[in-house]
């Protein structure tokens, strides 16, 4: 008989973190009896969940506490795995203490807690990640970057590292009827297509390549935002009010983003801070070149091929890596920040890679992750045998 465990999340709607724990559950099936717990019981499902069992917390608040101590209880779980940090105190507080309780950490919370404008919040979120997150049986950062910051922040020790599993090679649908029009109009001008994919959010930076585009304003180069979240309304109106509409496009959320990656040449970030950005290593295993700013964290790993996991280490920017280009580091916590500059130099990269994209030596490579491994090192985990 498989042993039951328990995968806790949010939501499986939009976000990086539904898709890591869909690779996960696809990974680890064969191996146990899966449970989905989804906290969030309005939003639907749109991230597959491989025909596991899936239980959505019944209630509102405090009723969902109730209710999730309940399914803890009740199910005879031998492991919940948890991911956000909501998620991760409510594994370390509620599981019955026989179960064993692994959290997984995606974002760098010193950055997370920064933008956060709740007081109640951010005091919450520093004590629980200080004082709770080390009674969990096993913590998992999915980037060496992640684990410092952990570590150096927040004093936590026992820390792991597993980067996410990347996702199978499956045929995506084809391009939408409006999509396939899009690109064939930019393509015949003869324009190039500059591709960003992830939630539309201010610390994901989105605004700040719209920022950057006006100095690209005549030179035929478009950008595609592939996405949606709170800040894309103001992004609109920002296009809109400077007319910017024929070369900065919106166009919400798409179930096809490798097929529109094998559509474009240059795939870019901004973001201020990310965990292991998923679109990123995307864009990579389709072999679409990147530039992406040398933030904290993720890129460095993904662009050295997992060889550069050192952050402190300063760097001559740009700085030409195996998977792509790194771009000054920039921090939004520092007052002195100056942002028209940062994108000014981030749009001149983007110019100088359309002008003379001629490196033929361009051979990304994402062999540093192995799904192999991956499964293994959970197996590890859910078993009780990881290394201290």
């Amino acid at each position: 008989m498989k042993k039951k465990i328990a995968f806790l999340i949010p939501q499986f709607y939009w976000g990086g973190m539904p898709h890591v724990a869909s690779e996960l559950i696809g990974l680890l099936k064969p191996y146990y009896e899966i449970t989905l717990i989804l906290v969030n019981n309005k939003l639907p499902i749109r991230v597959d969940t491989h025909a596991v069992q899936v239980v959505h917390l019944k209630g509102k608040k405090i009723g969902k506490f109730f209710d999730l101590k309940r399914v803890l209880t009740s199910n005879r779980f031998s492991v919940v795995i948890s991911f956000g940090i909501i998620d991760n105190l409510l594994n370390i507080i509620l599981t019955p203490k026989r179960v064993r309780r692994i959290i997984t950490e995606h974002s760098t919370k010193s950055f997370d807690n920064e933008i956060e404008k709740s007081k109640i919040k951010k005091f919450i979120y520093q004590a629980g990640i200080k004082h709770i997150y080390p009674k969990a049986d096993s913590i998992v950062a999915v980037s060496d970057g992640i684990k410092a910051d952990l570590v150096e922040n927040f004093s936590l020790k026992n820390i792991q590292v597993i980067y996410n599993p990347l996702a199978k090679n499956e045929k995506q649908p084809s391009l939408k009827l409006e999509d396939k029009m899009l690109i064939d109009r930019i393509t015949k001008g003869n324009g190039k297509i500059v591709l960003n994919v992830g939630r539309i959010t201010t610390p994901k930076g989105q605004m700040n390549l719209v920022h950057g585009f006006k100095f690209l304003k005549h030179e035929n180069i478009h950008l595609i935002l592939i996405g949606e979240g709170p800040d894309s309304r103001n992004i609109k109106k920002y296009i809109n009010q400077n007319g910017m509409q024929d070369y900065v496009h919106v166009i919400g959320s798409r179930n096809n983003v490798l097929t529109w990656m094998e559509q474009c040449d240059l795939y870019v970030s901004l973001s201020w801070f990310e965990g292991f950005p998923g679109a990123l290593v995307e864009a990579v295993k389709s072999k679409l070149p990147v530039i992406s700013a040398d933030i904290f964290s993720g890129p460095r790993e993904i662009l050295s091929q997992g060889k550069d996991t050192n952050y402190n280490d300063k760097a001559h920017y740009p700085v030409q890596l195996p998977n792509g280009v790194l771009t000054q580091r920039f921090d939004f916590r520092n007052d002195e920040t100056d942002f028209n500059q940062i994108e000014a130099d981030f749009s001149k990269q983007i110019k100088f890679f359309i002008d003379y994209k001629t490196d033929s030596n361009y051979r990304p490579n994402l062999g540093f992750i192995s799904n192999r491994n991956i499964v293994n090192q959970y197996i590890k985990l859910i078993e009780g045998k990881e290394e201290k």
